[in-house]
């Protein structure tokens, strides 16, 4: 297997290369610890694997068993070694698998699916021995799904619905279920991919795969944690690529387990903040519950892209219409002025008293008559509208059955996407015909509108997609090269040597002096011009200003000698190595920090926010994963309200937004080069100054692994 392109920080470009035809369609599969006994659970995973790999065009499916010399009537064998001819898959059902595994391995088995658990997860030494060598055994030509897995990859689905198909992987066999149980939506199973404890395969390699394959509309997922953050991202860019969106549904949410870190980026990122930043960057639509991911997901199998995110809500009721109207400002969906033309003909169709702007609301009677269908269709023939949204509220015959015939009609005919809301807890016939034609249902005004939104963000981004990977750095910099020896492991940089590094990677500094005496720091802040500012230099000291060791606004020599002796004094217990001068910038637009922190599984990781001493109360920060392009940065930046900062308020000038984005793509270098040596690097603050005119860093703070 050829190792796929790494980056500058040793990281793949790629995902590695897997020929899946033998695990898809095998020819010939041992089921190891297959077992006729009654009772025994290997009874049925047998029958079930032999009847369904059979079904699926499998030449042969042999029962492996140390003792029995058939299971239900097949030749059995003591040993997959035994086994005649060349293996594709092994199925390996007992309870000390390792011993198997290697035997397996000297066959030469493409792929194994390995049942049992007991390994790493029971924080045991014997747990994690047995890990280890299932880790080696998953480092050869074998591909190991598992542990902890079943057989829901060879599951049989419904054929004959409608659309694209839905293609699943969860890390819970239990938490797939009720999502390819959209089936009963109308929403068609290509397959489902139950990792387990991801040895080897993980849901990075099924993600991509299922992407590339034709006929797979959306990939829905439940996920607790990534085995390595970069090959996700690299997973969703294949998916953002090929068109194929990744709904995913992702806990830990909640998790309050996080180490406390001596600088600001350690504290600003939450729990799950830097999964979300991620999801947003690399296309995944986030989702919190199963109903939104069956729903959103199957949407994607049963629509054409969308052009975009206007939509035409036509409701039949007021009261309807304000609550679905208001969900979607809230959303950002916009409800677009329409047509002077498709006014006009709706003034024609339906009573002057009723709204006819949009929303349109028929009034429910109207909905039962002719009138009904062409109301829908001057919505849908609106050149102001990407897509129509019918909320159905409840079944009563004559409103609900007549609106659901004449949205398949519309459907049938093909054109722009209908999306139906059906709100009422009575799923009859006309909620089956809705979902037998392919029009996506949801079951609550919410998570339509969500649905909508979510197709029109993944289309955009899939128009004008280009990929982070292809621009990524493979050689060092310069830099690199210039600051490596200073960062000593386990160590915390003064401000003077943090500010050196990020001197190397470009990002602009402030000038500033060392002084040793009190007559130097007067000679330095003459030579820089009043006003000026002192701080302390010590080893280790991480935030001078919370330890009254920041003097600023110094306008003459006294000043400055006070101030001198006051950072002394309150340096008492420090290892103070000089006292820094620096000038004063006085013409700031803004405040805002940067920052790189280790983030599972993700590794170095970008923080951008309000910055000066309240940014830890303010907590307006944003994330980002490198590689990114400088769009992303832009993106990032827009996050938060430092751009409403920037613009200019209460007769302030405009910042300099272009300096701001050259820094964070200059940080982001220098995360990928260094990134791995770097616990933590905060830049705060990064004084923003008018535009044109740039933007530098006052303070620094490095911390290294």
């Amino acid at each position: 297997m050829t190792s796929p392109p790494l980056d500058v920080s040793g990281r793949p470009l790629a995902l590695r290369a897997i020929d899946w035809d033998p695990l898809f369609a095998p020819r010939s599969v041992a089921v190891i610890g297959a077992t006729d006994t009654e009772g025994s659970p290997q009874r049925a995973q047998w029958r079930q694997a032999r009847e369904r790999l059979l079904a699926r065009g499998a030449h042969a499916v042999h029962p492996v068993h140390p003792v029995k010399p058939a299971i239900d009537g097949v030749p059995a064998y003591r040993n997959v070694l035994d086994v005649p001819g060349d293996v594709d898959v092994a199925i390996v059902l007992v309870r000390d698998p390792l011993p198997v595994l290697e035997d397996c391995l000297a066959k030469g088995v493409r792929f194994a699916y390995v049942f049992a658990a007991g390994f790493a997860e029971l924080g045991t030494e014997e747990g994690h021995a047995a890990q280890r060598r299932l880790e080696e055994l998953a480092r050869g030509p074998m591909r190991i799904i598992g542990p902890n897995t079943n057989l829901n990859l060879i599951e049989p689905w419904r054929e004959g619905l409608p659309g694209r198909k839905l293609a699943v992987v969860t890390q819970s066999g239990n938490q797939g279920r009720p999502v390819v149980q959209g089936q009963e939506l109308g929403i068609g199973v290509h397959a489902w991919a139950t990792v387990g404890n991801e040895v080897d395969l993980e849901f990075a390699d099924f993600a991509a795969h299922f992407a590339r394959t034709p006929g797979v509309g959306a990939i829905a997922a439940y996920v607790e944690g990534f085995v390595d953050g970069r090959t996700m991202r690299l997973a969703a860019d294949e998916a953002v690529r090929a068109g194929v969106p990744i709904v995913c549904i992702k806990v830990g949410r909640s998790d309050q387990g996080q180490a406390m870190a001596k600088a600001h980026t350690g504290h600003l990122t939450g729990p799950d903040a830097v999964h979300d930043a991620v999801f947003r960057q690399s296309g995944v639509i986030r989702v919190d519950d199963i109903d939104e991911a069956i729903e959103i997901s199957g949407a994607f199998c049963h629509t054409p892209p969308l052009a975009g995110d206007r939509v035409a809500l036509c409701v039949m009721s007021g009261g309807t219409g304000s609550h679905v109207a208001d969900l979607c400002g809230l959303a950002g969906v916009p409800l677009p002025r329409l047509e002077e033309r498709t006014i006009a003909r709706l003034r024609e169709l339906l009573p002057g008293y009723l709204h006819l702007g949009n929303p349109v609301d028929t009034g429910g009677v109207a909905t039962a008559r002719p009138e009904g269908r062409k109301v829908l269709e001057a919505l849908i023939e609106d050149a102001n509208t990407d897509v129509l949204l019918a909320p159905i509220t409840g079944v009563f015959p004559g409103m609900s059955d007549a609106i659901t015939r004449d949205l398949i009609a519309l459907h049938e005919r093909g054109g722009k996407p209908i999306v139906v809301a059906w709100t009422s807890p009575i799923r009859d016939a006309d909620h089956r015909a809705l979902c037998e034609a392919g029009i996506p249902v949801f079951h609550s005004f919410r998570t339509a509108v969500r649905g909508i939104r979510a197709m029109a963000d993944f289309w955009a981004l899939h128009r004008g997609y280009r990929g982070p990977f292809a621009d990524a750095p493979r050689e060092p910099s310069a830099a690199l090269a210039a600051v490596r020896d200073r960062l000593v492991p386990g160590s915390t940089l003064d401000e003077v040597a943090a500010k050196d590094v990020l001197r190397a990677y470009g990002i602009p500094v402030v000038e500033e002096a060392v002084a040793a005496s009190p007559d130097e720091a007067v000679a330095a802040a003459a030579r820089f011009g009043y006003p000026v500012v002192l701080k302390a230099l010590a080893d280790g000291l991480a935030h001078k200003s919370d330890l009254g060791l920041v003097r600023v606004g110094l306008r003459d020599a006294d000043g400055v000698r006070d101030a001198y002796a006051e950072i002394v004094a309150g340096a008492s217990g420090l290892r103070l190595t000089g006292v820094v001068v620096q000038p004063q910038v006085t013409d700031a637009v803004a405040e805002l920090i940067l920052g790189v922190s280790h983030q599972a599984p993700f590794g170095p990781t970008i923080t951008f926010g309000l910055g000066g001493v309240f940014t830890e109360v303010v907590r307006d920060v944003s994330f980002r994963v490198p590689p990114f392009s400088r769009e992303e940065a832009l993106r990032m930046i827009g996050e938060t309200r430092a751009p409403a900062l920037l613009a200019g308020v209460r007769g302030r000038p405009a910042g300099d937004l272009d300096a701001v984005a050259d820094a964070v793509m200059r940080l982001q270098t220098l995360a990928l080069e260094l990134g791995d040596s770097i616990r933590e690097l905060d830049v705060n603050p990064l004084l923003v100054r008018p535009s044109g005119l740039g933007a530098v860093a006052v303070d620094a703070l490095v911390i290294t692994s």
